[in-house]
């Protein structure tokens, strides 16, 4: 898994115009109940825990939405759970609906958000897995830069390996993981699956999202 950063002022490319394409936030819990067909109770937590829903709209209609903390968060794949620091936000639980995929809704969406939230923060943080392809696109065409990558070492603990020279300190200061130069699994899910001890070595795991043909389906 891998955590990316991007500065309210980095320079980022000009996506084209999306005909249609809007953005707004909503503070409504039987909304987003609607949208990710979750239980109100569940949406009300999330708001009173201070994290901010946003809507992506094509032509009026939702087409994406996704979640911003401003307080804490968690990684729930690494078990990770961390404070936002003042300044800062963690942008997490994005979807684009099946019927609205492929148009270029998610990076747009995630610009948008940067632009609405940089009046209170400087320092944008997102993690993806490294075998959703079109999520790690999205996040790049965005102006987000990896700095660090997130698993399990041999001994099945979380930790942090660096992308980019400091990246696995600075990620290390947001999410307190230890860092580490010695090999982690690219198959964290083998390892939330119970398989602490496998490695995964190159070609014997093919854990993405043809899992069902995958030793390691969760």
């Amino acid at each position: 898994m891998s955590f990316a950063t991007r500065h309210r002022d980095d320079p980022t490319s000009s996506l084209p115009i999306l005909a249609g394409f809007s953005m707004r936030r909503t503070e409504s819990e039987e909304e987003m109940t609607a949208l990710q067909g979750r239980d109100v109770a569940a949406m009300r937590r999330r708001f009173e825990d201070g994290h901010r829903a946003y809507v992506a709209l094509l032509d009026g209609a939702p087409a994406a939405w996704g979640w911003v903390a401003t307080r804490n968060a968690e990684i729930g794949e690494l078990g990770a759970r961390f404070a936002i620091a003042a300044g800062e936000r963690y942008l997490w639980n994005f979807v684009t609906l099946p019927s609205h995929r492929g148009l270029g809704i998610y990076p747009r969406l995630l610009q948008a958000i940067v632009r609405a939230e940089s009046a209170e923060a400087e320092r944008f943080w997102i993690a993806y897995a490294p075998e959703n392809r079109a999520s790690e696109s999205g996040i790049r065409k965005a102006g987000f830069v990896a700095t660090a990558e997130m698993s399990f070492d041999a001994a099945g603990r979380p930790a942090l390996r660096a992308v980019v020279p400091g990246g696995d300190v600075q990620a290390s200061r947001v999410l307190g993981l230890r860092v580490t130069h010695d090999a982690l699994t690219p198959c964290w899910r083998c390892v939330r699956a119970g398989r602490p001890g496998m490695l995964c070595a190159e070609g014997s795991c093919r854990c993405d999202y043809q899992r069902a043909e995958s030793g390691c389906a969760t």
